[in-house]
């Protein structure tokens, strides 16, 4: 089971206003990132994919990106089929006495699917985007693209009965990247084991930790 120390924030999510850069971007440098490099079912098309989180008093801050020559998205709609578009998803598990988690799926163009349940049968979609996540993506153009967003630590307490989540506990999750259309592939940051590409497998999170702030 891969490991990722969640840093507190040191600097803003990016605006992806316009091409994004991940070597030029203040947030990727200020925080520690891992690779979506887990692509478990055979194919030729593994794009480069990375993840960055950070926390504050508002909730996790979420940063993914992707180098693609060629993307495809259709989905124009809240909770529409994002994972069938050019998608970079996120995967979290709060508390780790509560198999529940929750998948926060974001396409190209920034339209989202979130998810709520303990597996992929009994999920619950949301009825409308929650306040303050204020998703964004990028642009595109042959080269990298990214999507960005918070997860507030109200919506966890309004979906885990009034629960905290609270810096120095540990979560569980995994980082996805996937395309179900021009170049079909699925990719994960901790490994999958199934003999079919399947992003709800919480046995296959990784484990999540934050970091304390420096003192001084």
């Amino acid at each position: 089971m891969k490991r990722y120390e969640i840093a507190p924030l040191r600097a803003p999510l990016p605006k992806l206003a316009g091409i994004f850069d991940p070597e030029a971007e203040p947030f990727c440098q200020a925080h520690p990132g891992v690779c979506i490099d887990s692509y478990a079912w055979a194919g030729d098309y593994a794009p480069e994919a990375r993840a960055w989180m950070a926390w504050d008093g508002r909730g996790l801050h979420v940063l993914l990106c992707a180098k693609e020559a060629e993307i495809s998205v259709k989905a124009r709609e809240f909770n529409g089929a994002v994972y069938q578009d050019s998608c970079l998803e996120c995967f979290l598990q709060p508390f780790l006495d509560d198999p529940r988690y929750v998948n926060v799926e974001v396409n190209a163009l920034g339209v989202a699917l979130i998810g709520f349940g303990a597996q992929r049968e009994d999920r619950i979609r949301l009825a409308r985007l929650p306040e303050n996540m204020d998703i964004r993506a990028s642009k595109h153009a042959g080269g990298w693209w990214a999507v960005a967003y918070v997860i507030p630590f109200a919506l966890i307490g309004e979906l885990f009965g009034g629960r905290t989540l609270l810096p120095g506990g540990g979560m569980r999750g995994n980082f996805y990247k996937c395309d179900e259309s021009i170049h079909p592939h699925f990719g994960s940051w901790n490994p999958i084991v199934s003999e079919k590409p399947d992003f709800h497998r919480p046995e296959c999170f990784g484990l999540l930790e934050f970091a304390p702030v420096a003192k001084g």
